[in-house]
């Protein structure tokens, strides 16, 4: 009975972990870790690539323009995108109501990797 307690005992027993590498990672986030949680998925790029002209497009054109997305998708990753600062949504005061989505500023950072990704893309596909 005493040794299944003392066993017990040793196996709660932790060192705590103090590794410097630790600490810094807290203060200083992955850059592909931001990078995935900004633009990761299956849309948010693709969406970002539709609105790359900076003129303004309605839900309906970028629906059109991103083959496969249903409104769920669309309606969530639209609005992570505007909560993100990346994608500016512009409601106008008409009958019927209109809205309009723009890239932003902070968006347009990003264009020229998207750019190179879409022709390393072009230049390996294996179709």
């Amino acid at each position: 009975m005493k040794k299944e307690k003392e066993k017990k005992k040793k196996k709660l027993r932790r060192i705590p972990e103090t590794s410097p590498d630790k600490s810094d990672r807290a203060k200083t986030p992955d850059p592909l870790f931001l990078f995935n949680k900004l633009l990761g998925g299956k849309w948010k790029m693709r969406i970002l690539w539709v609105l790359r002209d900076e003129t303004g497009k309605r839900y309906g054109q970028i629906k059109t323009s991103v083959e496969g997305i249903t409104d769920m998708m669309l309606s969530q990753s639209l609005r992570q995108l505007c909560d993100d600062g990346l994608v500016a949504r512009r409601q106008f005061q008409e009958i019927p109501p209109r809205v309009e989505y723009q890239i932003t500023q902070r968006a347009l950072g990003v264009l020229p990797a998207l750019e190179l990704l879409a022709r390393w893309a072009a230049d390996t596909a294996e179709f």
